[in-house]
C-alpha cells in the first residue's frame, strides 16, 4: 500500500499496464486497473504519445491505446523451429485445406496463450458493435493471431456492400516467404472461425481467398475472406 507521501509513478504505471494487453486498452480500461481518474490516465497518455511509447487507434466508437512495447522478442528464437515444422508437416501430409482448417478449430479448446485471448477478450468487451467496427477491431488482432510472426502487417482491402464480408490482406508476413509455410494461414483461419463464432454468438466465414508468393517478402500477400452470418 503506498502512503499518501510517497509520489506515484503515473506514466509507469500506464505504460506497464498496456505493455500487459497487446490488444488496447481504453482510457476508462487503464484508470480501473491503476486504480485512479480517466483525467489521470489521458493527460499522461499524452505524455506518452509525445515521448513516442505509445499510440492510440479508433474502432467504432472507441479509442484503444497501444504500446509500442508489444514484449514479444522471447518468440524469435522459436519461430525457425516453428517453420522448419509446419514445412514438414506440409510436405508430408500435402495442403489438405480442411483437416488443417480442423487442427485450428480444435486448438480453440487448448491454447491458452495471454498474447491470444487478451485481444478477444476485448471484443467481447466491447458491445454492440457493428459488423464494419468487428471488421476493424479483429484487423487489430490479427498479427497477434500469429505470435511467430508478430512483423506482419495486415489492411482491410474491401468491405462488401451489405458490412457482411471483409477481406483482409496479410503481407510482410516470413511464413510468406515460401509455399512451404501456407499451411500456418489454413489453421489460423479454423482457429480464428471457431473462436469468433464462439463470441459473436453467429455464423462466421474464414477463407483463404487468394496469396501470391515472390521473391521478395515485401511484394507476397495472401488475401483472407472473414463472413459474419
Amino acid at each position: 500500500m503506498m502512503s499518501s507521501n510517497q509520489k506515484r509513478e503515473y506514466d509507469e504505471e500506464i505504460l506497464e499496464c498496456l505493455q500487459n494487453y497487446s490488444f488496447g486498452l481504453t482510457i476508462t480500461d487503464i484508470a480501473d486497473k491503476i486504480d485512479t481518474t480517466r483525467n489521470t490516465v489521458y493527460r499522461y497518455l499524452a505524455l506518452l504519445e509525445g515521448k513516442n511509447l505509445v499510440f492510440k487507434k479508433k474502432v467504432g466508437r472507441y479509442v484503444l491505446y497501444f504500446s509500442k512495447d508489444k514484449r514479444m522478442e522471447f518468440l524469435k528464437d522459436i519461430t525457425p523451429v516453428y517453420k522448419s515444422l509446419i514445412k514438414s508437416i506440409q510436405n508430408e501430409f500435402g495442403t489438405r485445406i480442411e483437416t488443417y482448417k480442423r487442427i485450428g478449430k480444435d486448438l480453440v479448446d487448448v491454447l491458452t496463450l495471454p498474447v491470444h485471448t487478451e485481444g478477444f477478450e476485448q471484443l467481447e468487451s466491447l458491445q454492440n458493435l457493428t459488423n464494419k467496427e468487428i471488421f476493424e477491431l479483429i484487423k487489430n488482432i490479427f498479427p497477434f493471431l500469429s505470435i511467430f510472426d508478430n512483423k506482419v502487417n495486415v489492411r482491410i482491402i474491401e468491405i462488401s456492400n451489405d458490412n457482411s464480408t471483409a477481406i483482409y490482406q496479410i503481407y510482410n508476413s516470413n511464413l510468406l516467404e515460401s509455399e512451404d509455410y501456407l499451411i500456418h494461414f489454413y489453421i489460423l483461419a479454423g482457429y480464428l472461425q471457431q473462436e469468433l463464432k464462439t463470441i459473436l454468438k453467429k455464423d462466421v466465414s474464414c477463407q483463404i481467398s487468394k496469396y501470391e508468393i515472390f521473391s521478395k517478402k515485401k511484394d507476397s500477400y495472401l488475401n483472407f475472406s472473414l463472413k459474419l452470418g
